[in-house]
């Protein structure tokens, strides 16, 4: 087994491959799209970035418009719930609102295989969490919806 190395793409895909998580890279990024999280209903995006200081794992999950405010307000408890991972809110005028949630494996000096899949793992347990938070009080918007309007601007 190896100890700790400096993470590049090419590690991090063998690693996924390793420990049996699908993945896939997109011809859009240079990010590894997880199949577990970017199969699931309400979720953009979700991906890993090997960065300069670390491994990053972000996930968008686009929201209701309606639901923005009721997430906003609920952002604080959110964050102190999910400690592992740090969520913030997306908004900008060419999408729908975005809930992103991301987490960071410091490893400028290194990373083991064993904290790879650690973080990993956990990072997609906390978003699943979130994902059934996020049904459960009905923010996200699901591909349905999509297709019959719901998303569309009113004026």
């Amino acid at each position: 087994m190896l100890g700790v190395v400096n993470a590049d793409a090419e590690r991090v895909k063998q690693w996924l491959q390793q420990a049996n998580i699908r993945h896939y890279i997109c011809e859009h990024c240079h990010g590894l799209h997880l199949s577990e999280l970017q199969e699931r209903e309400g979720v953009v995006d979700a991906r890993v970035f090997v960065e300069e200081d670390g491994i990053l794992l972000t996930t968008e999950l686009e929201l209701r418009p309606s639901a923005l405010f009721a997430v906003q307000a609920e952002l604080t408890r959110l964050n102190m719930a999910y400690p592992s991972i740090k969520l913030f809110l997306d908004v900008s005028d060419d999408s729908l609102p975005r809930l992103v949630a991301c987490d960071l494996l410091l490893g400028r000096h290194g990373v083991s295989f064993e904290q790879f899949i650690y973080f990993v793992q956990a990072t997609v347990d906390a978003t699943v969490q979130l994902l059934d938070e996020g049904q459960e009080f009905n923010w996200l918007i699901w591909p349905d919806e999509m297709d019959s309007g719901a998303g569309e601007a009113l004026h």
